[in-house]
This record gives structure tokens, sequence and C-alpha cells, in this order.
């Protein structure tokens, strides 16, 4: 009984320190839609592109508009030369209807174990039908 009663106080306890965590952090509180976990999905395809160094496959991901700002060069500089990748992709927000800005850190390591950060953002758009596209890039 004594260790019932122990588990009871102990999920009262959870729930109300959620509450508070809640009521500091609005944005996160209120939760996801599936909008922002289509556009979470194709942020992180786009990443995991960037992460193989697959120009390929994440080209057919970015809207017109991102390829119409960005030179083939700076895609290449983008995707090629170093060798170890990595990224943290923190929560986004909503900027408007069916675009979300997502806050990243893009990590890479060369060959000689040098490390380089880069923060920046990535913002992904609703295109239509609920397809979702990278409008920029990070």
């Amino acid at each position: 009984m004594f260790h019932f009663a122990c588990l009871i106080t102990f999920v009262l306890a959870l729930a109300t320190s959620h509450l508070g965590w809640a009521k500091k952090h609005p944005v996160a509180a209120r939760g996801t839609d599936a909008n922002y976990i289509s556009a979470l999905n194709i942020a992180n395809r786009f990443l995991e592109a960037w992460r193989n160094n697959d120009p390929s496959a994440a080209m057919p991901l970015l809207t017109n508009h991102a390829k119409q700002q960005s030179t083939e060069d700076g895609i290449d500089k983008l995707f090629y030369g170093l060798s170890t990748r990595a990224f943290e992709v923190t929560h986004g927000k909503a900027v408007r209807a069916g675009r979300y800005s997502f806050p990243l850190l893009l990590l890479q390591t060369d060959d000689s174990g040098r490390t380089r950060r880069k923060f920046g953002e990535i913002v992904i758009l609703n295109t239509g039908k609920n397809d979702w596209a990278v409008d920029k890039l990070p």
C-alpha cells in the first residue's frame, strides 16, 4: 500500500511539473500538427541528403524559388568538400500559414579533424496539395 501511495505521489508531482514547464514553453507545449510534422519531415530528408553528400536526393526537395536563389556553385559548396557531417534541428515555428522555419546547426569535420559550425535556418513551404519543399537553404 505504501508503494502505491508513493507511485501516486510521484505521478502527481510529475504531472504538476510538466504543467509548469508547459507554461514556460508555450510554443512547444501547444504540440504539433500534421503540417508541422510534414514540414519537419522534409527538413530532415533534405538534411540527411546533405549529411550523405547526395545533392541528387536533395534537389527534388527544393522549390523553384530556392533553386533560383542558389547558384550552382553555392549548392556545390554546400554539398561537397568536408568529410564528416552532422546536423541539429531545434523546434521550428510557423512563420505564416504553410511556411515553417527550423533553426539548425550544421557541423562539418574535414580530414585533418578540424570542425566547423554553421548556424542557420531552413525554411519549408507548403507548395499545394500537402506537398512540402525547402524554400530557403541553410
